[in-house]
């Protein structure tokens, strides 16, 4: 029993090392998209730039705006926003840009 007990314990704390913090809370499985900048104008084209987490132990990608703008081909930026997808032992989070 207490074997049983230490594994669990153990696999809830390996994964909440891959779960992002967001504004609303750390949840083992979530997934949520987040504005940080909008502009009056309208965009018509995307791009995404991301970065993902496995276990908390490997961390990888480049979620920056520019990799994003250059993803897209955007030159002018009219919104960013994050989008967070989090399952128990993987995270990604995505900067997503709009512009033209």
């Amino acid at each position: 029993m207490k074997k049983l007990l230490l594994m669990v314990f153990a696999c809830g704390i390996l994964s909440a090392c891959a779960t992002p913090r967001t504004e609303v809370g750390t949840a083992l499985f979530s997934q949520t998209k987040q504005p940080l900048l909008v502009t009056e104008a309208t965009g018509t084209k995307t791009g995404r730039a991301c970065a993902k987490n496995i276990l908390g132990l490997y961390i990888s990608g480049d979620m920056s705006i520019a990799a994003a703008k250059k993803a897209g081909r955007i030159s002018k930026v009219t919104s960013v926003d994050k989008d967070i997808k989090s399952y128990a032992v993987y995270a990604e989070v995505c900067t997503v840009v709009t512009g033209y």
